[in-house]
């Protein structure tokens, strides 16, 4: 199997090995297939990159040195996990910023390639870089793949160059106990690793959470004998409250210190939309910026972005 293909005229799949990820490019209006295939070859370049640095990334950032020869995608992702850890206060590894690194990378090559809107999703970790007059609405469901959820629209100048999210049940270990944190901020990367820190901050001590090992789980995790989340199991509102208010009180932290303009946070049917630009907790839209959360994701679609222009609201 190749690991390039073109499916449509605005999307291109990158599949090899660990890495699902597609590529969007567009330019005066059109299309770019062949263009977001160049672009999406840079995530090939990145995976085997990280590959050669497997061992420095499973290292906790505050042991990590400032300087010395590294690709640009180990810069990215260490540098936004260093940034979040120093504001959320905890232990971060590189691999919290590693999907959304590449992300980035891929997105840039596509605007140095001559698009003025890309959008790549690496596993739900979203790179998007929008040109004048460009806009976006990005599916934030309570976990990529599945269907529900909110909608966030980001439109060129906001801040916005990515999206993450994070939870128990997503592909890394989490100690926590939210089902969602999904983060919206200047790039791909600092969303990865703000949301892996505050899906591990939204947590709870109750009866009905289980948490093993991390490294009886996984033998290679950088976790080590970190408790993970492995169930959780009719929390009470009182809890999930609790949970709720821990995660909230990181992310307002992270957001006074970090181009972090958003935060959701979700435990069962219970959420919390944090606006930078504004101290109040919301469940509905708005912030000054004019980006939008709005409930009603539709379920069932491939794509988790559609857009204000063309045909194109997911698939």
């Amino acid at each position: 199997m190749e690991p390039l293909t073109i499916i449509s005229d605005d999307l291109v799949l990158v599949d090899w090995g660990p890495m699902t990820l597609t590529v969007s490019a567009w330019a005066d209006g059109v299309a770019r297939p062949v263009m977001a295939a160049r672009a999406g070859a840079a995530a090939l370049e990145a995976l085997g990159q990280l590959a050669d640095f497997q061992q420095y990334l499973k290292k906790p950032v505050d042991r990590l040195p400032y300087r010395g020869q590294r690709p640009a995608v180990v810069v990215r992702a260490t540098e936004a996990a260093r940034r979040v850890a120093a504001a959320v206060g905890t232990v971060l590894t590189p691999l919290a910023a590693v999907a959304g690194a590449v992300a980035d990378e891929v997105a840039d090559e596509g605007l140095r390639l001559g698009a003025d809107r890309v959008v790549v999703n690496n596993g739900g970790d979203v790179a998007l870089r929008l040109g004048p007059g460009q806009e976006v609405t990005v599916g934030l469901p309570p976990f990529p793949g599945r269907p529900g959820g909110h909608r966030l629209r980001i439109g060129h100048g906001q801040g916005v160059g990515g999206l993450a999210t994070s939870g128990w049940q997503g592909r890394s270990f989490s100690p926590g106990v939210a089902d969602q944190v999904s983060v919206w901020g200047e790039n791909s990367a600092l969303a990865d690793a703000a949301a892996t820190a505050l899906a591990a901050q939204t947590t709870v001590d109750a009866a009905g959470v289980r948490r093993l090992a991390a490294s009886t789980i996984d033998p290679d995790t950088d976790l080590g004998s970190t408790p993970v989340t492995v169930g959780v199991d009719g929390l009470s509102r009182r809890d999930a409250d609790s949970a709720l208010s821990r995660g909230e009180a990181a992310a307002r932290r992270v957001m006074a210190r970090l181009e972090v303009a958003g935060v959701l946070l979700r435990v069962g049917s219970a959420h919390r939309v944090l606006w930078r630009s504004s101290s109040r907790s919301a469940s509905g839209p708005g912030d000054r910026l004019g980006l939008r959360v709005t409930r009603g994701l539709p379920s069932g679609r491939r794509r988790h972005y559609s857009f204000r222009e063309g045909k194109n609201e997911g698939s």
